[in-house]
């Protein structure tokens, strides 16, 4: 029995050891393989399924757009895509794979779409790595681009979807409006205002972002039913600038014109109701597009950018004395020279500036004549400095501060305000001291408004896109009476005479059809601590029409030589375009406006129909048969007779006769296709280097002439 018992011991020993063998076997192959051996079953992608993988994705809120006054787009979130391959071998839930099967195949037929070589794109392909991404050729890729490449139907390709902020007509009061981009990389759902009225209203503009969470299983496929949370975005709000997209394109293309003609190293020009403080365009020089971040300056030349101004300085130091009843504009003084005495010593000796001056002559032919005499005069012998100075202040001369958030500078103030020192007078014509183009705008906008200065803004209002309810309203500010209406009164007078009276220095900026008000100036340019002998700022500011100025128009530029009729021409045209715009007698259409829809996925058969009914003339880009893209955008009123620009999916653009087209329609044209335009001449179209029915690949340049 003994030895029974332990044979059976033994037994029992040797087949609890095997068994404990086999289950230390199958231990290590679970760890390896992640599948028990008898039933070959992957416990471990079991218990993911079974616990639940948890992922995170934000959802990105929209940027709020960036709208003219005439409801245009100027800035607005786009969709762009970044293609990647998979290389490593991955199955869908269906067990389809999700990687590159054939490498030879998706080369060749992702090449042409990419524009490179078949064998640039193998050698990508050929990396021994998870995944690869394509390098600049794969990325910022357009919908339609992304959508022939889905088309291939090839495993293994995949997109990652980037919002970027677009700036549709580039280079457009770029300063002004700025730019947002990007915080950081590892925060690439986060775009913030870096610049302008793009970061000023940033806190307006920007969403909040919402937040999906689900389960997935070990291949990463959302299980069914397997959202756990999800926060919906909320949309960022709209901005409304008080541009209006005619003239400020007018007053791009004008300006440009000058600055070659003219050869300025730096210029700006600016329109404003002169009624409302309603900034209407904005043009500088050098300026940047912000879609591309060209900038070699960072100074808004417009705000910040302070001069020495010349002559369009003497009108305050006019009204002031007109104001405090001092100065009789009919009585004399000798012109020519002045001599500013300092203890009885002759410090300095102010010439006119055709040196010799015009003789004995009354002050209001002074102003005419822009004799830097008279205001010396004036200044000596009638001005009360303390009324003067506590004008320059109250017209917010040589002070910050801000539009719309935008910091403004002070300038220069070059006298110490206790004595009658030399650059007390020597601001009185502009030089010695320096203001900004802000500082003029605001300080001329007393001559319109009753002695009163405007201030001048940007941003119209502010409006939620979800229920159209306004957040924020401009309103109109004016400052303390610091002129008389009398004095006001004389100075649109006077103002009047050096634009429209025989030998008076305005005579560029006279016109027939329109009565325009203002003063030129030169002001010497400092340079490494003194005057350059041949750079000069060639400066006007004026008003129309001369009665009851409704608009004010700044124009400065500087060079080596001189140029005003090219500025002539800026601010007359720029001036009758802005009338026009405010004016209420403007003759409208006789129709009944259409609002236009959103066409995007539709037939190009079904929205011709759409439109043609409406008296609208469509106009098909491509040869595609669904509608990708349009101009003018959705919820845009147009009138009878209106173009609407229709992108298609096709792959062939062909040139249309653009005859009659304006400037907005052809660079709307060329934004949808990719091509480049070059304008010559301002008005509708007449003439174009391309003709009807030619193919246009993408970056050709089509020379448009207009008048």
């Amino acid at each position: 029995m003994n030895k029974n018992r332990n044979r059976s011991g033994q037994v029992v020993m040797l087949v609890f050891l095997f068994m404990m063998v086999i289950l230390a076997i199958n231990v290590c192959y679970l760890c390896t393989t992640g599948k028990t051996m008898m039933s070959n079953v992957n416990i471990r992608d079991f218990a993911k399924k079974r616990g639940g993988g948890q992922v995170t994705k934000v959802v990105q809120a929209a940027r709020g757009t960036i709208y003219t006054s005439d409801n245009e787009i100027v800035a607005s979130d786009v969709k762009k895509y970044k293609l990647r391959a998979v290389l490593a071998k991955r199955l869908d839930a269906k067990n389809n794979p999700q990687y590159i099967v054939n490498k030879d195949k998706t080369a060749e037929q992702l090449a042409p779409i990419l524009g490179v070589s078949k064998a640039t794109i193998l050698d990508r392909l050929n990396q021994n790595t998870y995944q690869v991404e394509f390098g600049n050729y794969g990325r910022n890729l357009s919908s339609i681009t992304k959508e022939k490449i889905m088309a291939l139907k090839l495993p293994g390709l995949e997109f990652d979807e980037i919002t970027s902020r677009n700036y549709r007509f580039g280079d457009f009061a770029s300063y002004e409006v700025g730019y947002a981009a990007v915080a950081a990389e590892t925060d690439p759902y986060n775009i913030v205002g870096q610049m302008g009225i793009e970061k000023t209203y940033n806190n307006w503009l920007k969403g909040t972002n919402g937040q999906r969470v689900y389960l997935v299983d070990s291949k990463r496929n959302t299980l069914p039913n397997g959202v756990i949370s999800d926060k919906k975005s909320v949309s960022g709000n709209d901005v409304y600038l008080t541009i209006n997209s005619t003239l400020q394109t007018e007053l791009d293309s004008l300006m440009k014109d000058m600055q070659e003609n003219t050869k300025a190293t730096k210029a700006c020009a600016v329109v404003m109701n002169v009624k409302t403080g309603a900034i209407l365009a904005v043009s500088n020089y050098p300026s940047f597009d912000p879609n591309k971040r060209d900038l070699t300056n960072y100074n808004d030349t417009f705000l910040n950018e302070a001069f020495e101004c010349g002559s369009v300085f003497k009108p305050f130091v006019y009204a002031n004395a007109l104001t405090d009843g001092v100065l009789d504009l009919d009585s004399k003084y000798e012109s020519g020279t002045y001599d500013y005495v300092s203890n009885g010593r002759v410090i300095a000796t102010i010439h006119d500036h055709n040196k010799t001056g015009w003789g004995r002559i009354t002050y209001r032919d002074g102003l005419y004549h822009s004799s830097n005499t008279a205001i010396c005069h004036i200044l000596a012998e009638h001005t009360n400095m303390s009324s003067l100075i506590e004008d320059y202040k109250n017209l917010g001369l040589f002070q910050t501060s801000k539009v719309d958030g935008l910091f403004s500078g002070s300038g220069v103030k070059g006298y110490d305000g206790k004595t009658k020192s030399l650059e007390y007078f020597t601001t009185g014509f502009g030089q010695g001291s320096s203001v900004t183009t802000l500082q003029l705008l605001r300080g001329y906008s007393a001559f319109a408004n009753d002695g009163r200065t405007v201030e001048p803004y940007l941003v119209e209002k502010v409006v939620n896109p979800t229920n159209g309810k306004t957040l924020y309203s401009a309103k109109t500010s004016y400052s303390k009476k610091i002129y008389s209406t009398e004095a006001v009164a004389q100075m649109r007078t006077l103002l009047y005479g050096v634009v429209n009276i025989d030998g008076s220095t305005g005579r560029d900026y006279r016109d027939s059809s329109v009565e325009i008000i203002g003063k030129t100036g030169t002001g010497q340019i400092a340079e490494n601590g003194a005057y350059s002998a041949s750079k000069h700022t060639h400066s006007f500011v004026g008003m129309a029409p001369y009665r009851d100025p409704e608009v004010e128009v700044i124009v400065w530029f500087q060079n080596e030589s001189s140029g005003t009729n090219y500025s002539g021409e800026v601010v007359k045209s720029i001036t009758k375009s802005a009338l026009n715009i405010l004016s209420k007698d403007t003759e409208k259409v006789n129709s009944t406006p259409y609002v236009l829809n959103n066409y995007m996925n539709q037939s190009t058969s079904y929205v011709e129909g759409i439109l043609k009914k409406h008296s609208l003339t469509p106009i098909l880009i491509g040869d595609g048969s669904t509608v990708v893209g349009q101009y003018p955008s959705s919820t845009t009123e147009v009138t009878m007779g209106s173009k609407v620009l229709l992108l298609t999916d096709g792959q062939k653009y062909t040139m249309p006769s653009m005859l009659g087209w304006s400037r907005k329609e052809a660079e709307a044209f060329a934004s949808l296709t990719g091509v480049e335009i070059k304008m010559n001449g301002l008005g509708s179209i007449y003439a174009q280097s391309i003709t009807k029915g030619t193919e246009l690949k993408q970056g050709t340049e089509i020379e448009l002439y207009a008048k």
